[in-house]
């Protein structure tokens, strides 16, 4: 199943304006608000639309994180006014999680799920999904096997999911989880509290058994043995992570962590709750 060839639809509940006419809410204005929205560290989605074609802009605390057409190809602003000159326009307002993650899967293939809505439910609970999931007009998004937002499919629908392939980025979150438990002790520091909250996750997540040491972190230094999947690791760190700063009192927002915020594999990691 290829990758989507439509924009999705996302929450509307902080819609700001929708199918407006760039005949009448010209694009000049339209940038001149976008400009400033940004500036205020927006965090949603702009659509515009004429006839067949469409592109979807994404951002995230005020951070462009791009725009997008069929397939998640990619289109620069000017490319987009040339394209759909007349077009109609809606500007969504998200939560950061809900827009990272839709930025995440733009152009992820897609993948028929193994059985319709709701007996699909705890199969993706189970597995841990992280993506969307899409049938007819609905879309809802999931991390980590959780629904965080959107419309759930129609009793006894099919389905598709669309979740980036994360084995063929295992380097890259790996490094990426490097740099973040790394910067996390620099400021405060993980080591023996790491030790006791993972013996308490094991039966949760096998891979941060101390005595197999599949995971470990000791002095600010993170291993993965290259026989753990990503959708083992990634999640039991997030687990780990999160328990530590539990434990101390410690606060995520409160660490110095806005340059790994704009990183492609912060949206996959499922520590954003806001």
């Amino acid at each position: 199943m290829p990758p989507l060839n439509h924009a999705v639809a996302v929450p509307q509940g902080d819609a700001v304006y929708a199918g407006l006419s760039t005949d009448h809410y010209p694009w000049t204005e339209v940038m001149t608000d976008l400009t400033l929205r940004q500036t205020q560290g927006f965090t949603g989605t702009f659509d515009a639309w004429q006839k067949g074609r469409w592109v979807r802009f994404v951002w995230s605390r005020g951070a462009l994180l791009g725009g997008y057409t069929h397939g998640g190809q990619a289109v620069p602003w000017h490319v987009a006014m040339q394209g759909v000159p007349r077009a109609r326009v809606s500007l969504a307002a998200l939560q950061p999680n809900l827009a990272e993650l839709l930025w995440a899967t733009r152009a992820a293939p897609g993948q028929a799920a193994p059985a319709p809505w709701p007996a699909l439910r705890p199969l993706l609970e189970q597995e841990s999904f992280h993506g969307l999931l899409v049938s007819g007009l609905n879309c809802s998004f999931w991390s980590y096997g959780r629904f965080i937002g959107g419309g759930l499919p129609d009793q006894g629908a099919p389905c598709a999911l669309f979740a980036t392939n994360a084995e063929d980025n295992r380097a890259q979150f790996a490094s990426f989880w490097q740099e973040l438990l790394t910067t996390v002790h620099r400021a405060q520091p993980l080591d023996t509290v790491w030790q006791q909250v993972t013996v308490r996750l094991v039966g949760d997540h096998p891979c941060l058994d101390p005595f197999a040491q599949d995971v470990s972190f000791r002095d600010g230094v993170l291993t993965i043995e290259e026989g753990v999947p990503v959708r083992e690791f990634r999640p039991a760190l997030n687990a780990a992570l999160r328990a530590s700063l539990s434990r101390l009192g410690v606060r995520l927002g409160d660490l110095p962590l806005d340059a790994l915020r704009q990183r492609p594999e912060w949206a996959a990691s499922g520590l954003e709750t806001s």
